[in-house]
């Protein structure tokens, strides 16, 4: 009997972390934390050049075809969602061309390009491409005052 609580007593402690089809979990961090390195941004900034800077502009203004990935569109369009929103966005319907042919490597380091652009801090940890890390990093626009 000792045995069988014991074994539920863990199974219920365990299950408390675990999030819930349908639950959101819970968001640690933002993008004002420092979640990508100045190394991660310059191959992601190789890599948009090659890929996305034809529809998005060089300067990550947009175009025609394309939204811009900087400033007040860019803000107003991801605030308060997660990183790991705006990771599976692009990686399932960019590049316009070749939906869905970025790595998992190469849309982390595009995003890390495009939070540098936006002027997110840099730190000391690359942008993770595990959608549960993604999933705890919120894009919050403007600073938050605790970030100043």
């Amino acid at each position: 009997m000792r045995r069988a609580f014991a074994a539920a007593a863990v199974f219920v402690a365990a299950m408390a972390g675990v999030a819930r089809p349908g639950q959101e979990p819970e968001t640690t961090r933002s993008v004002w934390d420092g979640v990508y390195t100045e190394a991660q941004s310059k191959r992601g900034q190789a890599l948009y050049g090659e890929r996305c800077a034809s529809c998005h502009s060089d300067n990550l203004a947009g175009g025609e075809s394309a939204t811009a990935l900087v400033g007040d569109t860019f803000d107003s369009g991801w605030n308060g969602l997660t990183v790991a929103d705006l990771f599976e966005r692009t990686r399932i319907s960019m590049p316009q061309d070749k939906p869905g042919s970025l790595s998992r490597q190469q849309v982390a380091d595009v995003l890390a390009y495009i939070f540098d652009a936006n002027k997110f801090p840099r730190g000391e940890k690359e942008l993770d491409k595990s959608l549960p890390v993604l999933k705890s990093i919120r894009l919050v626009m403007p600073k938050p005052a605790s970030s100043q």
